[in-house]
């Protein structure tokens, strides 16, 4: 796979954003560079890919409950479950 360009820029950040990028990276096991470009990309849309399959998994395993549990629900669990996907999107 071809490694993406990239250009050295200086700019001026917040020593407060700093902090919060570089605790972001500690937690992840990442760097400081990989977590501020991952922001940068996604910054119009906060639904970054990470988020969506968070959010999936947390609709899958309610979807699991409310299957096992009350059956007759699900359309209805379903249906709310898209809705939450057109607001995010």
């Amino acid at each position: 796979m071809k490694k993406e360009k990239t250009t050295l820029k200086p700019i001026r950040i917040p020593d407060s954003v700093i902090d919060q990028i570089e605790e972001v990276a500690a937690a992840e096991g990442s760097d400081f560079s990989k977590v501020a470009n991952y922001r940068l990309k996604h910054f119009e849309r906060p639904l970054t890919p990470a988020i969506a399959a968070t959010v999936q998994e947390v609709v899958n395993a309610a979807e699991e409950l409310v299957g096992e549990f009350a059956p007759d629900k699900i359309s209805v669990m379903r249906e709310k479950a898209q809705r939450v996907w057109k607001h995010l999107k």
